[in-house]
C-alpha cells in the first residue's frame, strides 16, 4: 500500500490504527528514499535564476546552505526582526545528523550536542522501565551518523552562521509575507510595509501556519489536534542527585506523555510534556505557564517527574497547542514548492519534524542543482511525498500508543516507531532523485 493513500495524520484514530495493521501485516520498514521521477538521474544543467526561501527555520536554512555551497544564489525571507529559533531542545537522529555532516558542520554539531548512551520508556505513575533502547555508540556504528540532543538555538545558529559565511546577507529579516503570485516563469512576493521581491523559484518553508501554503494552495486551516504541550528548561544541578542520574527518556500514561533529555554538555535538561485536552482556544507558540498548572496534569506522577517540574525556573516554562494539516494533493504551484511543516506538519511523537524538514531541504537542493526547474520540482515531490506522509501518520499512531489507557502494555506487542520503521537509515545525501 502506498503511504500517500493514508488518511489525514491527525483526524481518524480508527483509520490510523487500520493503517498500522497494514504496515505490521506487510512487515514493512522504511528504508527506501521515495520514488524517483521517471528518467535517468544525472547532471542536466540545473536551476538557473535566484531562489527565494520563505522562512529561516531549520529546513529553510538547510536548503539554502546546500544551494549556496553548489554555487546558486538564494534569498531567505524571515518575518522575525532577528534570527532565533522558538523552542528549546531538539533531537537529531542519524537521518538528520548525516545531513549536517554532509554540509561540513560535523565538528560544530558534535561540540554542541550530547550523545545519550540509552533511552528509557517508563510508566508515568510508577517509574517502572517498560522499554530500553540503545542511543549511543551502537546507533552510530549501525547508521554511520550519531544520535544527539542539542539546544535548538545552537543548531539554528550553526546553520545560519554557515550560510552567512557562504553568502553574506542571504537572510533578509523583517520580511513578513503578505502576498505571493506564481506561474511557470517565476514568483513575485509582497511583504509587510510594501516591500517587494521577485525570484525564479520560491520555497515555502514557513511552518505549519504557512502563509505561502494558504496563498497558493486549496487547503483547510491548521486544526487543533487535541494535544497541548509544555516545555521547560532547567539546570541539571538544580535536580536531586537521583534525578540527575536518570538517562534520557519518556514517561507515559493515559492521555499524557513527558519526555526529558540533556543539552549543552549535560548542564541543562529540556523536557516536553504533552496532555490530551479539549477546548483549547489560546493562540501562540510560547504562552507563559506556571508550575502549578503543569503539576495539576501530573498530580499522580512518580516523584522524579514531579521533582523535574518543581525545579523548573518560572520564566522557563511555556505551553502551546499542537496543530496539524491534511496532506496536500500537490506541493507545487507554478514556481513555488513547500517543505517541512508547511508541506506536512506532524505531531512530535517520533521526534522527526525537524529531521524531515532538513531531509526535504537537502533533497530539494539536490534536485534544483541537477535538473531544470519544472523537472526538479517534480522529482523533489516524487522523492519525498510517500515518506513524509508515512511519518505524519505513524507519529500520530505512536502518540496514541504512548497515551493509551494501559501503559504497562507498552512494548509487549509490536511497536511502529522510528527504530522499527527504519527511519534512521534514510540518506537524503544519496537517495535517488
Amino acid at each position: 500500500m502506498a503511504c500517500c493513500s493514508c488518511p489525514a495524520a491527525w483526524r481518524s484514530d480508527a483509520a490510523l490504527a487500520n493503517a498500522a495493521d497494514v504496515f505490521l501485516s506487510a512487515g514493512r520498514t522504511w528504508r527506501g528514499c521515495g520514488k524517483a521521477a521517471a528518467g535517468a538521474a544525472g547532471m542536466r544543467g540545473g536551476m538557473s535564476g535566484d531562489i527565494a526561501i520563505i522562512g529561516a527555520g531549520l529546513g529553510g536554512l538547510t536548503c539554502a546552505l546546500a544551494l549556496v555551497r553548489a554555487g546558486l544564489r538564494v534569498a531567505v525571507y524571515e518575518q522575525a526582526p532577528q534570527l532565533g529559533e522558538v523552542g528549546a531542545g531538539i533531537t537529531l537522529s542519524p537521518n538528520a545528523s548525516r545531513i549536517m555532516i554532509h554540509l561540513g558542520l560535523e565538528q560544530g554539531m558534535r561540540r554542541l550536542g550530547v550523545v545519550p548512551p540509552r533511552q528509557l520508556t517508563q510508566n508515568l505513575q510508577t517509574g517502572k522501565v517498560l522499554v530500553e533502547r540503545e542511543r549511543g555508540d551502537g546507533v552510530e556504528a549501525q547508521y554511520g551518523a550519531p544520535y544527539l540532543h542539542l539546544h535548538r538555538a545552537d543548531l539554528h545558529a550553526l546553520l545560519a552562521d554557515a550560510l552567512e559565511a557562504a553568502q553574506p546577507g542571504a537572510v533578509r529579516l523583517d520580511h513578513k509575507l503578505e502576498a505571493i503570485a506564481s506561474d511557470a516563469e517565476g514568483v513575485t512576493m509582497t511583504f509587510a510595509g510594501g516591500k517587494r521581491a521577485a525570484a525564479a523559484l520560491a520555497v515555502g518553508a514557513d511552518g505549519v501556519k504557512s502563509a505561502t501554503r494558504d496563498a497558493l494552495f486549496k487547503t483547510a486551516p491548521p486544526q487543533f489536534t487535541g494535544q497541548v504541550a509544555w516545555r521547560g528548561v532547567l539546570p541539571r544541578a538544580a535536580l536531586p542527585p537521583e534525578v540527575q542520574d536518570l538517562p534520557p527518556g519518556i514517561w507515559i500514561g493515559e492521555k499524557r506523555l513527558f519526555m526529558r533529555y540533556p543539552m549543552r554538555g549535560w548542564d541543562l535538561v529540556n523536557y516536553a510534556a504533552f496532555v490530551n485536552l479539549e477546548g483549547w482556544s489560546e493562540e501562540g507558540w510560547a504562552i507563559p505557564s506556571t508550575i502549578a498548572e503543569l503539576r495539576s496534569h501530573y498530580a499522580d506522577a512518580e516523584p522524579m517527574l514531579l521533582a523535574m517540574i518543581d525545579a523548573t525556573p518560572p520564566d522557563q516554562l511555556f505551553k502551546w497547542a499542537l496543530h496539524a494539516r491534511e496532506p496536500l494533493d500537490s506541493w507545487t504551484a507554478g514556481s513555488v514548492t513547500l517543505l517541512g511543516d508547511a508541506a506536512h506538519g506532524m505531531l512530535p511523537f517520533m521526534g522527526q519534524g525537524a529531521a524531515t524538514a532538513m531531509e526535504d531541504g537537502l533533497v530539494l537542493a539536490r534536485c534544483l542543482i541537477e535538473f531544470p526547474k519544472a523537472e526538479a520540482l517534480q522529482r523533489y515531490e516524487s522523492a519525498r511525498r510517500e515518506r513524509t506522509t508515512m511519518v505524519q501518520t505513524q507519529s500520530r499512531l505512536l502518540g496514541l500508543q504512548f497515551q493509551g489507557k494501559d501503559p504497562e502494555s507498552f512494548g509487549k506487542g509490536p511497536i511502529l516507531n522510528e527504530d522499527t520503521l527504519g527511519l534512521f537509515a534514510y540518506d537524503a545525501v544519496t537517495c535517488p532523485i
